[in-house]
């Protein structure tokens, strides 16, 4: 499978790992820890998370790697409930029915999303974990990403990652077990009981001791947070310790305060111990403290289990054990990534979700026909040796069981008034993922599906005899002949239009080809692009299901809109004006139309006795 990224952008630093899933287990790939100073301005610490992710991805190439990323659990909310048996079909009715009121905002303004915990006794209660978020907070998050290139597909929550990190590396937890991970800004809290768990941001974290030893020593910010990190090295060890106490016993009410509650909704819940994680987790006598104040045992992590993680050799082992227990987020990011999760909550956005699935859903066929298209001078030999591979994919993906399961809980929200409309926007959903696998098809149909292969060069050439060279001579010219009539992919960007209550698709596509400067000009090329892809694409696409179209009226039903040729070089749309020698020189466009709509209904005549009647 392709490699997965966990990144975590936290107050005082980046944090990434990669991993891949092989046959012995996740394989961490590499690890990468970018610290920039806590800033109080808010402008001037994007600026520094800026810097971290413009360095981050100067380093590593993301390209097709899936990426998950987490929201702090303060700007979330979380609710566990119990509901009564019900059936698999009916369960996300129930679900969505019961977070209406347990979301303190509307529906249609947050992204949630629900995991089922595992029944204790089959037949008995089920219990539900209800995850939500202010959507303009996502869009905004995602939003910074983007603008440097980087492309999440899940966003979870941070506490989330953490509990999936600690059960996958080989965590038993017989024994109720608080995981308390401390941050700069904020601390998760997560309780562990067997197969139930609860989570909790604490308002106490390391900035919050860093002011203490401000206060007490009478130091800036900045020099406090230097001695908070130097302490165990410091002879002055003890008293700085000391000062750190009034915030620690803060920070112990608010554990005691989150116990507390949670056995308030489960009355057999008996804390056994503590296992600390985050940079916080690193303070000399921490674990002591702890373990005095609470009366149960107290660990850090020490490492990581062979039987959960396997660890590249190229992988920077300092780096590891020197961050290991800052790491949790970006390694439990990824282990959801990687498909083992055992929460695996996306609060990503449908549209980001549905790119997702189709990238990971299609990794041969899609990648064969979009991504591959994008590297410079690829044959179209290529493509024709891998159609066959996207036929059978794209068949196989229409039967998958998801698609089904999606189909069924339509149907059985039809069975409740209330619950109509969402019964129509799930059906449009499952109905929307065919439909872009169906354009997918029709694309690759239209697509060249003949061109020969070019014949190698032999190694001896230049020894061999004279009328071998001219042979080679003529090859080289009618390659050239060959990449003149030769048309590039260079883009797919698909999004979302509404209309009516229904859900179309915006598509826009990056095509180019070849332009030979000085004997024929780009708007002549722009109509040999018309008429030799986009004319047949739009013929594919005019019938059902997809009524391609420019805009709602009428009239532009059945039309593509294709922009005016540009120039570039290198098959690189940004390379307007920087000639390579050698690159080649093309002409783009960009073919934009809707998918998705019914057309518009004919008039009605008018009827007998109406003006304009018989």
């Amino acid at each position: 499978m392709a490699s997965v990224w966990g990144i975590d952008i936290g107050k005082a630093a980046l944090k990434a790992v990669k991993l891949r899933r092989t046959r012995e287990g996740l394989e961490i790939q590499a690890i990468e820890h970018i610290p920039y100073p806590i800033e109080d301005d808010e402008d001037e610490r994007q600026e520094h998370v800026n810097d971290a992710l413009r360095s981050f991805l100067s380093k590593h190439r993301i390209g097709s790697d899936t990426v998950v990323v987490g929201i702090p659990g303060q700007h979330a909310l979380s609710r566990f409930i119990q509901l009564p048996p019900v059936d698999r079909s009916k369960l996300a009715v129930m679900v969505r029915m019961e977070a209406q009121q347990q979301i303190p905002f509307p529906i249609s303004e947050v992204n949630w999303d629900f995991v089922q915990l595992p029944q204790e006794e089959p037949g008995g209660e089920v219990e539900v974990g209800i995850f939500a978020t202010r959507s303009e907070l996502i869009d905004g998050f995602l939003a910074d990403m983007q603008e440097h290139g980087l492309q999440p597909d899940i966003v979870t929550i941070v506490p989330l990652a953490i509990y999936n990190f600690v059960r996958h590396n080989g965590g038993e937890f017989d024994e109720a077990t608080v995981i308390l991970d401390i941050g700069a800004e904020h601390t998760d809290l997560v309780i562990v009981d067997g197969e139930r768990f609860w989570i909790r941001n604490l308002r106490i974290a390391g900035n919050d001791i860093t002011k203490a030893l401000a206060e007490r020593f009478k130091i800036p910010f900045a020099e406090a947070e230097k001695l908070k990190r130097s302490s165990s090295k410091s002879p002055q060890a003890r008293k700085i310790f000391s000062a750190m106490k009034p915030v620690l016993k803060d920070l112990l009410g608010e554990i005691h305060r989150s116990v507390g509650f949670f056995k308030s909704q489960a009355e057999d819940l008996d804390v056994k111990r503590m296992i600390l994680l985050g940079d916080g987790a690193k303070l000399k006598n921490l674990t002591k403290f702890f373990k005095e104040e609470l009366g149960y045992p107290v660990t850090r992590v020490q490492r990581l289990e062979e039987e959960s993680f396997i660890i590249d050799p190229d992988v920077d082992l300092d780096v590891l054990k020197k961050h290991l227990l800052g790491l949790a987020v970006p390694l439990g990011l990824a282990v959801q990534g990687a498909g083992e999760a055992r929460c695996a909550v996306n609060l990503a956005p449908q549209t980001l979700q549905l790119q997702a699935q189709l990238k990971a859903k299609l990794p041969l066929a899609l990648a064969t026909v979009v991504c591959s298209w994008l590297a410079l001078g690829l044959s179209y030999s290529y493509w024709t040796s891998n159609r066959d591979a996207l036929g059978r994919t794209l068949k196989s993906i229409k039967k998958l069981n998801a698609y089904q399961a999606i189909q069924a809980e339509a149907e059985g929200l039809k069975d409740f008034a209330k619950e109509e409309k969402a019964a129509r926007e799930l059906a449009a959903l499952g109905e929307g993922r065919l439909l872009m696998l169906d354009f997918l098809d029709a694309l690759g149909q239209e697509l060249p599906k003949e061109n020969g292969a070019l014949t190698p060069l032999p190694a001896d050439l230049r020894r061999g005899p004279v009328n071998k060279q001219i042979d080679y001579l003529l090859e080289q010219e009618a390659r050239r002949k060959k990449n003149d009539r030769r048309l590039w992919l260079l883009d797919l960007d698909v999004g979302t239009v509404s209309m009516d209550e229904r859900r179309g698709y915006k598509v826009v596509l990056t095509v180019a080809k070849s332009y030979d400067r000085g004997n024929v000009e780009p708007s002549a090329v722009r109509e040999e692009i018309k008429a030799s892809f986009v004319a047949g694409l739009r013929s594919r696409l005019t019938d059902a299901p997809f009524y391609v179209r420019t805009g709602p009226s009428a009239s532009e039903y059945g039309d593509m809109t294709v922009s005016t040729p540009q120039i570039a070089y290198g098959l690189n749309p940004a390379n307007r004006e920087d000639r390579d020698t050698g690159a080649l020189e093309c002409v783009f466009v960009t073919v934009s139309f809707e998918i998705g709509f019914p057309p518009p209904e004919a008039p009605k005549p008018p009827a007998e006795g109406e003006e304009g009647g018989e």
